[in-house]
Formats: structure tokens, sequence, C-alpha cells
């Protein structure tokens, strides 16, 4: 993206992220899943989406589209334990979530136009994704 925008000043933390982990890849990491980090334990909760304030900020809403395209939004943790974390610090994977889909599948379901229903029906029982995310797609079972 950085050859389509320039004139923007590309650094850590341009997209609202708290962290950066090198390394993992959404089709790899499924909600539900807690890892430790420094003394801080967090639990994968849905990906990122984009949103109106990420347009303005790179003066265009196009690229909501263009991000949603690129397919590698993020994922947002929940902090089941406060602690330290620095630079430096390792993601170590502590228990994978059982009956869940990747970020990656969940990204689909929320932009594709076709929902995969077998993806719908596996994670609505899932308490790491939000409530009013799984009421969403409950809307979309057939």
């Amino acid at each position: 993206m950085e050859n389509l925008y320039p004139n923007l000043d590309w650094n850590w933390g341009m997209f609202g992220e708290k962290l950066t982990v090198s390394g993992l890849n959404e089709k790899d990491i499924y909600i539900g899943d807690i890892f430790k980090i420094g003394s801080t334990l967090v639990q994968i909760t849905q990906p990122r989406e984009p949103c109106f304030k990420f347009g303005i900020k790179f003066g265009t809403q196009e690229v909501l589209t263009q991000f949603i395209n690129h397919g590698f939004p993020g994922t947002y943790v929940r902090v089941l334990k406060e602690g330290y974390v620095k630079a430096g610090d390792t993601l170590n994977l502590v228990t994978k979530a059982k009956d869940s889909i990747s970020i990656s599948d969940f990204f689909d379901l929320l932009y594709k136009k076709e929902k995969n229903q077998n993806h719908i029906k596996l994670i609505m029982d899932n308490n790491a994704l939000p409530k009013r995310k799984r009421d969403k797609l409950k809307s979309f079972l057939k």
C-alpha cells in the first residue's frame, strides 16, 4: 500500500495498532486463541475492520476497499491477564481455540457476499467473539 500512498508518513502504529507482531498470519490465528506476551495473557476476538476515519487519514474512502481486498486485517485482542509487554517479547500460543475459525475466514464472513454457513454455525457459540458480531451473523443463517 505504500506505493499507492507515497505521501503518507509510514510508521509503526499508523493504522492504530497497539502491538506489531511479526511472523503471524491471519489464516493461522483463530478466534478464541489465547497467547502470552511478556507477562500479559490475551485472547483473539475478531479481525480489525476499516472505518471512515481510516479513509480520512488516507485522503480517500477507496482505501477501505483496498484494505478489505488485501485480506490481512490484523486482529483485536481481549486482555485476560494484565501484565507488562516490551519490545522484543515473543507471542506464545497458550491455548488453541476449539470449534472456531481463523481470523481470515471470519473476515471473509464479514465482507463476502456468499457466507459460509458452516463457519457461521461453528462460531455461534464462541464467547471470544463479541455477542453483537454473533447476533449479526445469525441473520445470515439459512
